[in-house]
């Protein structure tokens, strides 16, 4: 080899050891967040990062005299993975649609997905709910839950989860 070669071999590698050290001390130090704004004073901030079902936990109650309605909804969310914590009756008698999602600042994110799974439904969202559970309640007019795949075609339909009045969102 000649010494230009070697000079060029040398300086390259010199200017590859500064590149490397340079980049590994801006990552190490790096303090930026991957929130893009933070919350204004008095929001309350929630996590819009979609949810999987088998994350979800719900609570399924039927307000109709159909007996057993809220357990074979029930049975369909435990097949398709969500975690169904209980089945009961509701004393609700007057609902704005034939389904009903109730939900808070900590199931933000699940309560979006499970809308994706009920074709008609109103979604009632309360700052002083803190359950970590999405309740549902099923009314007269309901017929039956999206299969699986309607619900993945719903979702794609309605977007992404969105930070309710009086929150913030985070992901």
């Amino acid at each position: 080899m000649r010494i230009t070669q070697v000079r060029a071999i040398i300086v390259i590698g010199f200017l590859l050891v500064i590149a490397i050290a340079t980049s590994w001390i801006a990552i190490a130090n790096d303090t930026q967040t991957a929130e893009a704004e933070s919350c204004p004073p008095g929001a309350v901030p929630v996590d819009i990062s979609l949810a999987e079902e088998e994350d979800v936990s719900v609570r399924v109650l039927n307000a109709t005299d159909n007996a057993g309605l809220a357990d074979q909804a029930a049975a369909q969310l435990s097949d398709y993975g969500f975690e169904v914590i209980e089945t009961d009756n509701s004393d609700q008698e007057e609902m704005a649609s034939p389904v009903e999602i109730h939900y808070g600042p900590k199931t933000v994110a699940d309560a979006h997905l499970l809308r994706s799974y009920f074709a008609e439904s109103t979604h009632i969202f309360s700052l002083d709910n803190e359950n970590d559970y999405v309740e549902i309640i099923l009314g007269p007019g309901f017929q039956q839950l999206n299969t699986k795949s309607d619900a993945r075609n719903a979702l794609s339909v309605i977007g992404w989860p969105e930070a309710p009045e009086g929150t913030c969102a985070k992901e």
